[in-house]
C-alpha cells in the first residue's frame, strides 16, 4: 500500500475517534436570580457597559485620575499577571508548532585500525588489498547531513492546541481581574487618605476646643464653682484626643506608602487633588441584572476558563490511549577516508517509519480518574465563584444602601448639634449659660463632624466595592494605558 493511501486511512480514522477523547465541553446551567434582593435606593438599571465605564471619573478629581492610569500601567502585580500572558501565548506558539516537523544537521568522524593474522581478503573492497598478516592497517572517515524526525500524536496535538488556547484566553481574563483589582485598591486608598486628612484635621480641632473647655474649667475651679475631679476628667480626655493624632498621621502614611507600592513608586507623600468635603458621595450608580454580572466579572471568566481546560485534560489524557506515530530519516554524504574530507564522497538516503501505543500502562487509567478528579474539583469551583459574585453584589447594594441611611440620619444630628450650639451661644450672651456650656456644645459638633467623616469614608468605599464586584471599568484604556511595554520591547495587544 503507497504511503498517501495510508496517510489518507490514518486521516480518516483520526477524525472519526475525535469523540473517543473525551467528554465534550457544555456550559452549566445555574438558577440566577432575576433580581437583587436588596434595595438600593441610590441605584438603577443600566444597560451601560459595566467593563467600559471609568466610573472614577465621576468624582472629577484630576489626582485620582492620574493615580489610577499610572497604577493600570506600572502597577507590578498587573505585569506579571502581564508576564503569565505572554507565557501562555508562547505555549500556543510552541503547541502549535508540535504539527511541523524537526530537522537537524550533523556529522561525524572516526578513525580506527583493523587487522587479523590470518586475513585474506575475499571481497571487492580494494582499500583491504594492502591489508596483510603482519601489517595493521589505519582507517578513517566522516559522515554528514541532515536528520529530519516526526513524531507525533495526533489526538494530543489537538487537545494540546485546545489547551493552550484556552489557556491564553484564561491568562486574558487574569490581566482583567487584576486591573480590576489595582483600579479599585487604589481608589479605597486614595479615597481613605482624604478621609484621614479630615479626619486628622477635625481631631486636631477637637483638641484645640477640649483645651479651650479646660482653660475655662479652670477658671471656675479657682472661683470654686467645679471641683479638682472635673479638671482630672478633662485631663484625662485631652490625653485620649492627643494620643489618637499620631496614630492618624501613622494611617496617613501608611496609606501613602501603599499608593505608592501600587503605582510602582518608592515611599513617599501622596498630592491630594480634591479635599474630602468636595468629594460627592450622590448619584445614581448603575446595576445592571443579575445575569449581566456573569459577562462582567473576569474572575467568573477565569473560574469558567480553568472548567474548560480541565475538561479538555481529560481528553488530552485519554490521547495517550493511541498511537504515537514517529517518522525519521537521514540524508546527506559520507567517505571512508578523511584525507578526503573536501573531495566528493557518496551520498545516501534512509527513511523509517514507526508507531507504538500503550497496551499494558495501568498508571494510564489513574492519570484519567485524576483527570475526570480535576474537572469535578473546578466544577465546583465555578459554581462557587458565580454563588459568591451574587452574593457580594447583593451584599454591596444592602451596605450602600445601610451607610446611605445612616449619613443621613447622621447629618441630621449634626444639623441638631449645629443648632444647639447657635442656641447656647445666645444663651451664654443673655448670661444665661457659661462659657464653659457653650465649649461644650462645641466639642458636640466636633464628635458628630467625626462621625459623619467616618461614614463618609466607608460609604465611599462601598461605593468602589459595588463597582468592583460588578466588574466595572477593567476595559478602560488611555493613551497611557494602550501600550503595555516590557523591557524587552515585547508588547501585550
Amino acid at each position: 500500500m503507497k504511503l498517501k493511501q495510508i496517510a489518507l486511512i490514518s486521516s480518516s480514522i483520526i477524525l472519526s475517534s475525535c469523540a473517543l477523547l473525551g467528554p465534550d465541553y457544555h456550559e452549566p446551567q445555574l438558577n440566577a436570580p432575576q433580581a437583587w434582593s436588596a434595595r438600593d435606593g441610590n441605584t438603577a438599571q443600566s444597560i451601560e457597559s459595566m467593563p467600559d465605564m471609568a466610573w472614577w471619573q465621576k468624582f472629577n478629581d484630576s489626582q485620582l485620575n492620574r493615580l489610577i492610569e499610572s497604577a493600570l500601567v506600572h502597577n507590578n502585580n498587573l505585569q506579571v499577571a502581564m508576564g503569565n500572558l505572554l507565557q501562555a501565548q508562547a505555549s500556543l506558539k510552541k503547541a502549535q508548532m508540535g504539527w511541523v516537523p524537526t530537522l537537524s544537521i550533523g556529522g561525524t568522524g572516526f578513525a580506527g585500525q583493523y587487522f587479523n593474522p590470518g586475513f585474506q581478503n575475499n571481497s571487492s573492497y580494494p582499500l583491504l588489498n594492502s591489508v596483510s598478516q603482519n601489517n595493521p592497517q589505519n582507517f578513517d572517515g566522516y559522515a554528514f547531513g541532515a536528520m529530519p524526525s516526526y513524531t507525533l500524536n495526533v489526538f494530543s496535538l489537538i487537545k494540546q492546541g485546545e489547551i493552550a488556547k484556552l489557556n491564553v484566553a484564561l491568562q486574558k481574563q487574569s490581566v482583567n481581574a487584576m486591573r480590576l483589582a489595582v483600579i479599585s485598591q487604589v481608589a479605597n486608598s486614595y479615597f481613605t487618605l482624604l478621609g484621614l486628612h479630615k479626619q486628622l484635621e477635625l481631631q486636631q480641632q477637637m483638641l484645640a476646643d477640649a483645651r479651650d473647655l479646660r482653660k475655662y474649667n479652670q477658671i471656675q475651679y479657682r472661683k470654686g464653682s467645679i471641683g479638682q475631679l472635673n479638671l482630672e476628667g478633662l485631663d484625662q480626655f485631652i490625653s485620649s484626643l492627643e494620643a489618637k493624632i499620631p496614630e492618624i498621621e501613622d494611617s496617613i502614611t501608611q496609606t501613602e506608602n501603599a499608593l505608592q507600592v501600587l503605582t510602582n513608586n518608592n515611599p513617599g507623600k501622596i498630592q491630594m487633588g480634591n479635599t474630602f468635603d468636595n468629594i460627592n458621595t450622590d448619584g445614581i450608580i448603575p446595576v445592571n441584572l443579575p445575569s449581566e454580572v456573569l459577562k462582567s466579572r473576569p474572575d467568573i471568566a477565569v473560574a469558567e476558563y480553568q472548567l474548560q481546560v480541565n475538561n479538555a485534560n481529560i481528553g488530552a489524557v485519554t490521547s495517550q490511549f493511541f498511537p504515537t506515530i514517529s517518522l525519521t530519516g537521514n540524508v546527506g554524504q559520507m567517505t571512508m577516508q578523511l584525507s578526503n574530507l573536501f573531495n566528493a564522497g557518496g551520498d545516501f538516503w534512509f527513511g523509517a517509519l514507526g508507531a507504538a501505543m500503550p497496551v499494558f500502562n495501568l498508571g494510564l487509567y489513574a492519570d484519567v480518574d485524576k483527570a475526570k478528579g480535576g474537572y469535578y474539583a473546578a466544577y465546583y469551583n465555578y459554581i462557587q465563584t458565580v454563588r459568591n459574585a451574587f452574593s457580594q453584589v447583593d451584599n454591596g447594594l444592602s451596605k450602600h444602601d445601610s451607610l446611605t441611611k445612616q449619613y443621613k440620619i447622621q447629618e441630621a444630628g449634626y444639623q441638631k448639634a449645629q443648632n444647639m450650639y447657635a442656641i447656647g451661644q445666645k444663651q451664654y450672651k443673655n448670661g444665661a449659660i457659661s462659657l464653659a456650656n457653650t465649649v461644650g456644645f462645641k466639642l458636640n459638633i466636633d464628635y458628630t463632624k467625626a462621625g459623619l467623616n467616618q461614614l463618609k469614608i466607608q460609604q465611599l468605599n462601598s461605593i468602589v466595592n459595588l463597582y468592583q464586584v460588578l466588574g466595572g471599568g477593567y476595559n478602560y484604556e488611555s493613551s497611557l494605558t494602550t501600550i503595555k511595554k516590557f523591557n524587552d520591547d515585547h508588547d501585550i495587544n
